[in-house]
């Protein structure tokens, strides 16, 4: 999972953000498919975003839910939108330090910042991969994911 994460890392360091967001909207999907292979995937995104970013992403003057960021998800991920229900939007803006634009709400539209966001589910993905070190059942799920390797006898130069 580590692979995953640091990738969603280095594009926020090399300012890619299109590269980090949707890399981080799919990791919910990942982490629910290793945990509940058999579940709905809309029901297995909900129940893991709320069980690792909700109580960050539920204030008393906006809310951020499960279903908010499943939608934002389909609508990203497949159509390249950022639209809520009845034509509502997310707002996505990258760092300006010394600012922070996270989470907020106006006129129906919220407002994430994208460096944030990302990095919320990256520490997510870890705390997640820390609960399911003992299920050996997805631990041999993630030795299936997709891997990236070099024909044997290249070597990388970095």
């Amino acid at each position: 999972m580590q692979r995953f994460v640091e990738s969603i890392r280095r594009s926020l360091q090399t300012q890619n953000w299109f590269a980090a967001i949707f890399m981080a909207l799919a990791m919910p999907d990942i982490c629910g498919a290793l945990e509940h292979p058999a579940a709905n995937v809309g029901e297995r995104y909900r129940d893991w975003f709320s069980r690792y970013l909700a109580e960050k992403y539920t204030l008393r003057y906006v809310q951020f839910t499960a279903q908010d960021c499943y939608k934002f998800r389909c609508k990203c991920l497949h159509q390249g939108l950022a639209v809520r229900d009845n034509n509502e939007k997310f707002a996505l803006t990258p760092p300006i330090p010394p600012h922070r634009f996270h989470l907020n709400s106006f006129d129906g539209v919220i407002q994430l910042q994208i460096d944030i966001l990302c990095e919320d589910i990256c520490l997510a993905v870890e705390e997640w991969a820390r609960d399911v070190e003992d299920n050996n059942e997805v631990q041999n799920r993630i030795l299936e994911l997709i891997n990236i390797q070099f024909p044997q006898g290249f070597i990388e130069f970095r």
